[in-house]
């Protein structure tokens, strides 16, 4: 079992020293890559885009309920007598035979119209912006994930080039011990230090991976091979314009769709004129056809006077729901200034963390190169040099994380002002 695991990690570190230091070789994936995987694979921005195709659809159908509607009908009906027993010819004819074009259409008021194509463009707009709230909650899910992997990704660099480094000091410690200038036990220390990177390596070798998979199952990405990630520099974005903003532009819409329904309502209830218009033939008897062609017109009128309050009920019903839609207009309009704000504070407190962190790192660094020179001629203790050690890799550590959550928070800032 422990040959095993020995194994395992030196697979491990072989990989990984490989993936690192040979650039040229590696396959090296960006951010920006996995993005556009993502909203080239996603079934939901897919269906997104079918519905505004679908859309374009039932608004042409819509209209074209305003346009003549011409049918051809036809039939043929015997009703024979048996004797004194049979259907009253004067209600059947003794038959009827028929062949029809007919003609309709609704003289429907051009404000009627022009509010049903209106409204179908609202819907258009509402399911467009949609799709854009969709990638862009996409994009913030996929670089969140994607930071997260490349903090697991530089923090196994961090330990591999540690463990590197103590596997030549162990070389040299057991030289000194050897001399008498250590003892067996320092050795050990170095030794048993060196054990514990390896196990962070493994431990965190199978975080990458698992973050990887997650990143790649988001992205659509059918692919388990080895790659480095690219650290990304992710740009500032904000709009001034809260108008704009994709998450406010559906308060927008909604509301124009509210108004734009209720107007359609009312144009409902003005008097409606249709027309029909009928050639063919019709005829009572087979013998009569020959002499049974002509054609009909006619206009129809509805106005309506009474339908039980139902106008009036819908004209609430709408009130109501305008009344909820500005509510979370206005729970959006607070929401946003306010975490907006709390995240502008956050990247200004995470550029200070930094800048304390790089004069950290410097001074660590000045540390060490003391360390190192002073264990090669015996003049520290192995604990002391551990301590400088666990404190370097403790610095790198908290450097990329501050680093890592700037880019975290600049992501979050950008996808609330978009």
């Amino acid at each position: 079992m422990a040959m095993q695991i020995k194994s395992t990690y030196y697979s491990v570190l072989t990989g990984f020293a490989l993936l690192f230091s040979l650039s040229a070789t590696s396959q090296t994936r960006t951010l920006d890559y996995y993005v556009s995987a993502a909203i080239s694979n996603s079934p939901t921005l897919k269906e997104d885009y079918a519905k505004i195709e679908q859309n374009n659809i039932d608004s042409t159908i819509a209209i074209s309920e305003y346009k003549p509607q011409v049918n051809v009908t036809g039939q043929a009906i015997a009703a024979p007598t048996y004797g004194d027993f049979g259907y009253d010819e004067a209600v059947t004819n003794g038959g009827s035979y028929e062949e029809v074009v007919s003609a309709s259409q609704i003289i429907a008021p051009r404000k009627e119209i022009k509010l049903t194509r209106t409204l179908c463009n609202y819907e258009r707009q509402s399911l467009a912006n949609e799709a854009k709230k969709t990638e862009n909650e996409l994009r913030k899910d996929v670089a969140e994930k994607y930071l997260n992997a490349c903090l697991l990704q530089q923090q196994m660099i961090f330990y591999v080039q540690s463990d590197s480094f103590l596997v030549r000091e162990k070389n040299i410690l057991k030289e000194l011990t050897d001399k008498g200038i250590y003892r067996m036990s320092d050795y050990y220390e170095l030794a048993v230090e060196e054990q514990s990177e390896k196990t962070q390596v493994t431990q965190l070798s199978v975080q990458f991976t698992q973050a990887i998979s997650d990143l790649n199952e988001t992205c659509g990405i059918n692919d388990t091979a080895f790659c480095k990630l690219s650290i990304p520099k992710i740009e500032p974005y904000k709009q001034n314009d809260i108008k704009q903003l994709i998450g406010y532009q559906k308060f927008q819409v909604d509301s124009m769709q509210l108004a734009g329904q209720q107007m359609l309502l009312d144009a409902q209830y003005y008097p409606h004129l249709s027309w029909y218009a009928d050639a063919g033939m019709e005829a009572s008897q087979p013998n009569l056809i020959y002499k049974s062609f002509g054609n009909s017109l006619g206009l129809n009128l509805s106005i309506p006077l009474y339908d039980g309050h139902k106008k009036e009920l819908k004209h609430k019903s709408f009130a109501i729901s305008e009344g909820v839609r500005s509510n979370y207009e206005q729970f959006f309009v607070k929401t946003y200034s306010t975490h907006t704000a709390l995240l502008i504070k956050q990247m200004q407190q995470a550029a200070m963390l930094v800048t304390g962190l790089k004069n950290e790192e410097e001074q660590v660094q000045a540390w060490m190169k003391v360390n190192k020179a002073q264990i090669a001629v015996g003049n520290i203790s192995i604990t002391d040099f551990l301590l400088g050690l666990k404190k370097e890799l403790e610095v790198n550590n908290d450097l990329t994380q501050a680093l890592i959550n700037q880019q975290l928070l600049q992501n979050e800032f950008n996808y609330w002002n978009h």
